[in-house]
């Protein structure tokens, strides 16, 4: 008696008997979708990174910074009074030491500073020790191209001046974190704890806050607040800053050209019945062998600094300041070697 037949079958399914085809679907399998509560916040923050990746926004720099372009053009750090000397002695590609002399200034005393300077690939250290017997030094390490570590500390003999200031530095691709604590005591709980993020919104705006908590004793304790805003335009930058104690400030840097950049800044303080307000304009020229910086603000204040680049490594300096309101003036010069 002869066998059944066995049905024979082709690897897609069809069969030679029936002559019907298989029914296949082509429809592209789903990913499995997320269950519980962990696995729904992942996802959910999974979605929200590749959204920020599609809008390759820029990092805005520190909620500390926003405003550095405008403190450039200005003469803060530049104004000096009497006679100055600084010399800077390159002894390593990557150490420095620098002897400051400052001598005939109004109401102070000849000074000596003595600093050191040592730059790596992840680290910077720098140190300064005066006259006086003040100490000031810092470091910086950067773990990596987004994480910096930040300590600042000042050894002063007159009481109350001495500082120590521990930082922590996070650059993401479109934001920037700082933690900062000046002076902290963790066994009195005392100390000034400030944090700040600043967020880029779109490619030109970025807004951003800070929280600066203040234990000057383990009873007494205050938190303000800061918020600010800042435009990035081609050639320009404008930013906004409010301060929860009542002052508003507005700046506004403009880039002219390579040689030329102005920077104007108005404050505002309206705590405790005050209302005072001071604007500032300052500008910066740079010439083939020279820079002048010059500044004025409505309190009557007229500043200017020229720096003369006589030959590679040596610059002379002329500084003045005149202030009608106070019925004052400073002026000053210096040099600057390098060697």
């Amino acid at each position: 008696m002869a066998s059944p037949l066995k049905t024979a079958t082709t690897p897609f399914g069809f069969n030679p008997h029936t002559g019907v085809p298989p029914v296949v679907d082509f429809t592209p399998s789903r990913p499995a979708q997320p269950t519980g509560l962990v696995g729904q916040v992942k996802d959910a923050f999974a979605k929200v990174a590749r959204f920020r990746d599609d809008l390759n926004l820029p990092n805005p720099g520190s909620f500390e910074g926003v405003n550095r372009e405008v403190k450039h053009t200005f003469l803060t750090n530049h104004v000096f009074d009497g006679a100055r000397c600084d010399i800077t002695k390159v002894l390593t590609p990557n150490f420095q030491v620098t002897h400051s002399f400052a001598m005939g200034a109004a109401g102070s005393p000849s000074t000596y500073n003595f600093g050191t300077a040592f730059i790596g690939q992840q680290s910077f250290l720098s140190g300064n020790l005066d006259t006086d017997g003040n100490v000031q030094a810092r470091a910086n390490y950067a773990w990596s191209n987004t994480n910096v570590s930040k300590v600042q500390s000042q050894l002063s003999t007159t009481p109350g001046h001495s500082m120590l200031q521990v930082e922590q530095d996070y650059n993401g691709k479109d934001f920037n974190l700082n933690l900062k604590a000046v002076n902290p005591s963790p066994l009195e709980n005392t100390g000034i704890f400030i944090t700040s993020y600043l967020q880029s919104i779109t490619p030109q705006l970025a807004l951003g806050l800070e929280a600066v908590h203040q234990r000057p004793t383990p009873q007494q304790a205050e938190t303000t607040y800061s918020y600010v805003a800042k435009y990035t335009g081609r050639d320009y930058i404008a930013t906004a800053t409010y301060q929860g104690f009542g002052a508003l400030q507005a700046a506004y840097y403009l880039r002219y050209s390579e040689k030329v950049d102005l920077g104007t800044e108005i404050q505002l303080v309206t705590a405790g019945g005050r209302r005072d307000a001071v604007a500032t304009v300052g500008g910066k020229f740079e010439f083939r062998r020279s820079t002048f910086r010059g500044q004025v603000d409505t309190t009557g204040k007229v500043s200017a600094v020229l720096e003369e680049k006589i030959v590679p490594g040596f610059s002379f300096l002329v500084s003045g300041e005149m202030d009608h309101g106070k019925g004052q003036s400073r002026f000053g010069v210096g040099m600057m070697w390098e060697v």
